[in-house]
Formats: structure tokens, sequence, C-alpha cells
């Protein structure tokens, strides 16, 4: 009996534990919103788009993030699907950017985002 316990207080210090760790306090959130909106901008300036160019990014990311939540709280897929679908999403991403930047653009935008990905740590909840 002592060991049924012992082993069941375990079991939900550990699990109380996990859910703890892999959230964000609604500051963390905030910072993270404030840095990815900075990155954003400075990767339209530094592409050297037009305010009609920058506005039909913005448009083309809200759209393919919109699209991407659905797929991800859609439990009618497995993960399988819900990765293959993902990668649908982003491959027309990109073909609708490389159409509004032009390829070099695109190419110079790709890198910028390449390195402000790589200089952001990951948070618990992207790990996963």
């Amino acid at each position: 009996m002592k060991k049924l316990i012992t082993t069941t207080l375990f079991i939900g210090a550990f699990a109380i534990s996990a859910f703890a760790q892999s959230g964000l306090t609604k500051e963390e959130k905030a910072a993270q919103k404030i840095k990815k909106e900075a990155d954003l901008v400075s990767a339209l300036t530094e592409t050297g788009l037009t305010a009609d160019q920058q506005n039909l990014v913005r448009l083309t990311l809200k759209e393919a993030e919109d699209k991407s939540k659905e797929i991800k709280t859609d439990d009618a897929l497995t993960e399988d699907e819900k990765a293959a679908k993902k990668e649908e999403v982003n491959s027309a991403k990109n073909d609708k950017l490389k159409q509004i930047m032009g390829a070099e653009k695109f190419k110079t935008w790709s890198a910028i985002r390449k390195k402000q990905k790589e200089a952001t740590p990951a948070t618990p909840a992207q790990k996963q």
C-alpha cells in the first residue's frame, strides 16, 4: 500500500512539474510577440521591399499562420497528415512570397529569417 501511494504521489508530482515547465507567462508571451514583430520589420526593411510588397508579405504570412493553426487543432488528422499539410501550406506560402518579392529578394529574405531564427532561443513549448 505504501508503494502504491508513493508511486501515485511521484507520478502526480512529475505530471505537475511537466505541465508547469511547458507554459509561458504572459510577460514571456508578450516579449516573444514583440521580438517576432521586430524581426519581421527588420527582415522586411533589409530585404528592400516597397510598402505594398510589405503589406502583401504580411498578409501571406498571416494566412499561412492561420492555416497552420487550423491544421494543428484538427483532431481528425494524424501527426503525419498534419506534418504533410503544414509542409503544403509552407510551400504555398514560399511560392507566393517568391511572386511578391522576386527570386533575388526572396533569397535575401530567407537568409535573413534563417539568421533570426537561429539567433532566437527555442522556448520549451517550441521544443516539444
